[in-house]
């Protein structure tokens, strides 16, 4: 195996191990992947303020639930209520499965969320599938979140007979 081989596999190892996952194909920049752990890592410890700090100062969040969160004191807020709603006592895995860099230094993530034992509307617990739309600007050596949009694909309805 070359260092090449040798090193993007390694990589690839500890994306998996660390709760992030890239999808098949996608080049992603090595600092984006990197600023995607650390965002997934702050997710699972569920504490608003630093899971707010991977947005902007003038980042919008709208929550599932259609709340809508601006600047990093609304995205707090909108995060701390999901937390209470359906993600304490949980784990998630963001899965990055395509990214489209843009000029100026921004990206737009498309991601898979996978929540395990998630509250679900019904009230039973079981692992919530979403889908998450991120438009991130590339600020120093990170990136910032200016634009985050989870939701839920809705279920195909039943075939006509």
């Amino acid at each position: 195996m070359t260092m090449t081989r040798t090193t993007s596999f390694l990589l690839l190892a500890l994306l998996l191990s660390s709760g992030v996952a890239l999808a098949e194909g996608p080049k992603v920049d090595p600092s984006l992947a990197d600023s995607v752990k650390k965002f997934n890592d702050s997710f699972n410890k569920f504490d608003s303020k630093a899971t707010a700090a991977f947005w902007a100062e003038e980042g919008t969040l709208i929550s599932p639930a259609g709340e809508l969160g601006k600047g990093r004191t609304g995205v707090e807020k909108v995060y701390a209520h999901d937390v209470e709603m359906f993600l304490k006592g949980t784990t998630s895995t963001f899965r990055i499965e395509s990214v489209r860099m843009l000029s100026g230094g921004f990206a737009l993530l498309d991601m898979d969320h996978e929540i395990q034992n998630a509250r679900m509307p019904d009230g039973s617990t079981g692992t919530m599938k979403l889908h998450t739309v991120i438009l991130a600007q590339k600020k120093g050596g990170g990136w910032l979140w200016l634009d985050a949009r989870p939701y839920a694909f809705m279920k195909p309805p039943p075939a006509a007979k």
